[in-house]
């Protein structure tokens, strides 16, 4: 039944994925603009480098022979990427400073891009639980502004978290799967690497799964919504697990599919499509365990077997 509610007010919400697509497009823009004034003198740079060239035309030849359809020699190309890689960590060892302070750069972009992103997240959370509570259709410019400071103090706690976890099981990903290489072929290398990337991914997912609506739907303070979220003490774990491991699956092929068969137009719409589903199942997950009643669409109204009744006066004091 989650999933048929989240799906229904997945629907009832489809107009913030525009709202949302807009704020996205805007992020984009100035990550491409930040992005290309730190790394564009860094490939400048390197240029004239033997082991740069190298690499280029090592991942040239294999995207080519992957577009021919060609994947026998997909091994053979790892290697020399590998190898062309390696020799290109070797030299900027030798010249450190460019590469650290691009290296610094990149990370400070990302994690801007990362802020700005949940910022809007939280705000498309609001959106949507005031449509699930009372049907309201709320301005996202104005939501964002009213909720401005609880989304910076949101996002600047979680996005660090996000970002370590992210980069440490991709680095332990990555350390394995060049170690499986010499024993196994490199389609089940891959094919791994992106099972246990979906696996780690739905653990986070599960862990931070409660807090967001705790904070705006259940008006906790945010030490005991991070709290109420990491401890699981909405229960129903493996249930939550499951969806966010599968969800992942559906997302990544749904825009690997639009990306690849629209020449990536789609992924304009799914993308902020899939924030909002995530979402959606965040808030009806809450509410069906602490008992509150929410609107599906405009004629339909979930209750709970308990429901706790809340007035329109209580609601907005967080009663």
């Amino acid at each position: 039944m989650k999933f048929k509610h989240t799906v229904n007010v997945l629907i009832d919400n489809f107009g913030v994925t525009f709202k949302l697509l807009v704020y996205h497009l805007i992020i984009l823009a100035v990550t491409i603009g930040l992005s290309a004034a730190i790394i564009v003198p860094l490939f400048n740079g390197l240029e004239n480098v033997a082991a740069y060239t190298e690499l280029m035309e090592d991942i040239s030849n294999m995207l080519s022979e992957i577009i021919k359809g060609e994947v026998n020699g997909l091994a053979g190309h790892f290697e020399a990427i590998s190898t062309s890689f390696n020799n290109l960590l070797a030299y900027l060892a030798e010249h450190p400073s460019d590469l650290i302070l691009s290296a610094v750069g990149m990370v400070i972009v990302i994690l801007i891009r990362s802020f700005l992103v949940t910022i809007g997240n939280y705000t498309a959370g609001c959106l949507i639980s005031d449509k699930m509570a009372m049907q309201a259709n709320s301005p996202f410019a104005a939501t964002m502004i009213k909720n401005l400071g609880k989304a910076s103090l949101y996002s600047v706690i979680y996005v660090p978290i996000s970002f370590i976890y992210n980069a440490v099981c991709v680095g332990a990903l990555y350390i394995v799967v060049f170690i499986a290489l010499s024993f196994l072929p490199i389609m089940i290398c891959i094919f791994l690497f992106i099972v246990f990337m979906i696996l780690l991914t739905g653990l986070k997912m599960m862990l931070v799964a409660d807090w967001m609506p705790a904070l705006i739907s259940g008006k906790k303070k945010m030490g005991d919504a991070m709290a109420y979220s990491i401890t699981r003490e909405s229960g129903g774990s493996v249930a939550v697990y499951s969806f966010f491991a599968s969800s992942s699956v559906l997302i990544l092929a749904l825009n690997s599919l639009g990306f690849v068969g629209t020449f990536g137009a789609a992924i304009i719409i799914t993308i902020p499509l899939s924030y909002i589903y995530l979402l959606c199942y965040q808030f009806v997950n809450y509410c069906d365990n602490n008992n509150i009643k929410y609107f599906t669409d405009k004629r339909t109204i979930v209750k709970p077997e308990h429901e706790k009744e809340t007035s329109r006066q209580q609601f907005l004091r967080g009663e």
